[in-house]
């Protein structure tokens, strides 16, 4: 997971092609997944389940990232499946909502500053 969040970020299509499964991919291609529209900020691990003995496995995140002067999370439970003997990604069910933080209320980038003194 952090791998695919690392190729996203520094625009490494066919990484992202390589460890995506090939009856999901829908069509994308390593061009398409190369460009960087994106400045991702940050990701956090919420939960995983999945080991070295599992066939399949899930992880839970958040990554931040800025679209213009906009700052969103995109929260994602990512599936995950062994595709001759690797970990590739299958799918995943997101709400990729905008945050809505009040100017006193505490930074939702974590960094312990009031969203005003911070991204605010």
């Amino acid at each position: 997971m952090r791998s695919r969040y690392s190729a996203f970020v520094l625009g490494l299509g066919e990484y992202l092609v390589h460890s995506w499964h090939p009856a999901h991919l829908g069509g994308l291609t390593a061009a398409e997944l190369s460009r960087i529209d994106t400045q991702w900020d940050g990701l956090e691990i919420i939960a995983s389940q999945g080991g070295p003995e599992d066939e399949t496995g899930m992880v839970e995140f958040k990554a931040w990232f800025l679209e213009g002067d906009e700052r969103h999370c995109l929260h994602e439970l990512s599936l995950f499946a062994r595709n001759q003997g690797r970990w590739v990604y299958t799918e995943g069910e997101q709400d990729p909502a905008p945050l809505k933080a009040g100017r006193n209320d505490p930074c939702p980038c974590g960094s312990g500053k009031k969203h005003k003194k911070c991204c605010g």
